[in-house]
């Protein structure tokens, strides 16, 4: 056997089935010789054997900066998966686990005296927890109850089967809890990222009884903290693969917008873009031609009806217009001139320059001229530069290319941007008379709103500046993954095939095989960490 089950307070369920014995009854075949390998594979139908070990389970991660509705987003997709497509639906709170583990490990427990104190308070300890036991062990605390669930349902004289079950993570606060669930789960698992524009969610938490300073600091420190264990959802949230706008909390705007993306998790739905996806998904594309070594963004310019006028992506322009590409037998993109991003060497050199003076005048001593250097180059003031890159941005070269174009009028479109518009870009874009500007990824190097507040705006109902958005809707890494037909008919004898939804398949399944191996592996550390003991409930047996 080479899977080592994990006990805990379920235990006394998988030792009455027997389940836990029977998981891998045909891992002996890893020791038989060769020869007889190969003669069972000769005499048996291999892709039937693998497809019997699929399940329908799936895993939906939720994510969102705090004051978003994550909870009722959460409790939508259970209504929608239990009653419709015949699902039984589970909730695990990753913040349970501190209550519960907290107590054990730190003689702590949560400040219940109001929510702020609430919400700081386990900010504080989950952030204590991951600092003691990892960053990702709130993930595979949770992985841990997915397993004796699974084993717990699982009839010992059987082999697992495949269940309709659907397991939704409230919620992931950092990279590390994504990456381990992604690795785990990979084709089963889908990351909604759940929001609503700043106003609002000020509002919901006012609404909870805090002030406006308690709010403010909350907002804060949810968004990124500058730990390896502490909460990044700022940096976590572009990940999804689903992106949910709230703006009026209506039960129904939230319903019709978790249908649609439960639809398109199952086959037999006819399901394609919106305007806005086909835009973004232009941009992301744009993006992969880009040779930047600090990072690829792209942009696209659509009009009112959804039609790509244009689209660019940041690089070193060329003489005779354009940027270079790798079609260009001289291509002098600065990883093949000079193998080092200019903008990041001029800003060392500037900060060299500034330690010299300070030594010249006698500020600093000469002995400590690498240290200053060093601590010149992190100033987040001087980090933050961009004037000396040689790129062209992706949003300029968007603007640029549109241009080109006989005809092609972008004032009144739109822009949308695998990341937020710098400064430099934003004045572009409103000199251009663009009207919205949609972006994925976070750019907190930015001063566009604080430099040009009279012509920009977060602000989605402030239609008299340009609104920068947080985009909506399928994330474009996932946009041929969800929209295109695959193997599945859509019409028999000329008509479309009807499929009740509660007997759709999931587009995408993985084998219990595969899942029972990684969970064990994740969760080991959970066991020697003694977080999970394998004795627990044995004595209730007694």
């Amino acid at each position: 056997m080479y899977y080592s089950c994990p006990v805990n307070n379920q235990g006394r369920a998988i030792r009455k089935t027997g389940a836990a014995k029977n998981l891998y009854s045909g891992a002996k075949m890893n020791a038989q010789p060769a020869t007889q390998i190969v003669n069972f594979r000769r005499t048996s139908d291999s892709r039937a054997s693998v497809k019997k070990t699929q399940t329908e389970e799936l895993v939906i991660a939720l994510c969102g900066p705090i004051g978003s509705p994550i909870k009722r987003v959460g409790q939508e997709i259970a209504e929608i998966l239990s009653h419709e497509y015949g699902y039984d639906v589970e909730v695990i709170r990753l913040s349970e686990f501190l209550s519960r583990k907290v107590p054990e490990v730190f003689n702590a427990t949560v400040d219940e005296s109001s929510e702020f104190k609430r919400i700081n308070s386990l900010i504080e300890l989950g952030n204590k927890f991951r600092g003691q036991y990892g960053e990702r062990v709130l993930a595979e605390l949770a992985i841990y109850e997915i397993i004796f669930d699974r084993i717990a349902a699982t009839d010992a004289n059987k082999p697992p089967q495949s269940r309709r079950k659907c397991y939704i993570i409230d919620s992931i606060k950092n990279n590390h809890e994504l990456e381990i669930f992604r690795l785990v789960y990979s084709e089963i698992m889908f990351f909604i990222g759940v929001f609503s524009s700043p106003e609002q969610r000020a509002q919901n938490l006012e609404a909870m009884g805090m002030t406006s300073t308690e709010v403010y600091t909350l907002i804060d420190r949810d968004s990124g903290e500058e730990i390896a264990h502490g909460q990044t959802v700022s940096d976590t949230f572009p990940k999804a693969d689903f992106f949910i706008r709230v703006e009026d909390n209506s039960a129904d705007e939230i319903k019709q917008k978790v249908g649609r993306f439960a639809s398109l998790l199952f086959e037999g739905s006819v399901v394609t873009p919106h305007m806005n996806e086909a835009a973004m998904y232009a941009a992301w594309s744009a993006a992969s031609n880009s040779a930047c070594l600090s990072r690829q963004v792209g942009a696209a310019i659509a009009d009112a009806h959804g039609h790509i006028l244009s689209v660019g992506w940041n690089d070193v322009p060329k003489f005779g217009g354009g940027l270079y590409l790798s079609d260009d037998t001289k291509d002098k993109r600065c990883w093949n001139n000079g193998e080092k991003c200019y903008n990041d060497h001029e800003k060392t050199e500037l900060a060299k320059l500034i330690s010299g003076e300070l030594i010249k005048s006698g500020f600093v001593e000469k002995s400590k001229k690498s240290e200053l250097i060093e601590n010149i180059k992190n100033n987040s003031r001087l980090k933050g530069l961009i004037e000396f890159s040689r790129a062209v941005h992706a949003e300029m070269h968007a603007i640029i290319n549109a241009g080109y174009i006989a005809g092609s009028k972008i004032a009144g479109a739109s822009l949308f941007c695998t990341t937020y518009p710098c400064h430099s870009c934003a004045r572009h874009i409103i000199a251009a008379g663009i009207k919205d500007i949609y972006y994925i990824e976070p750019y907190r190097k930015s001063l566009a709103t604080k430099l040009h507040s009279d012509a920009l705006t977060e602000n989605s109902s402030d239609l008299k500046k340009v609104r920068i958005l947080a985009y909506e809707g399928v994330a474009p890494r996932c946009f041929l993954e969800l929209f295109e037909m695959g193997s599945t008919k859509r019409k028999e004898s000329g008509k479309l095939i009807k499929t009740q939804k509660s007997k759709r398949k999931p587009r995408h399944e993985k084998s219990l095989e595969a899942l029972y191996k990684l969970e064990a592996m994740v969760t080991q550390s959970l066991k020697e960490q003694g977080l999970v003991k394998s004795s627990e409930g044995d004595e209730d047996e007694k």
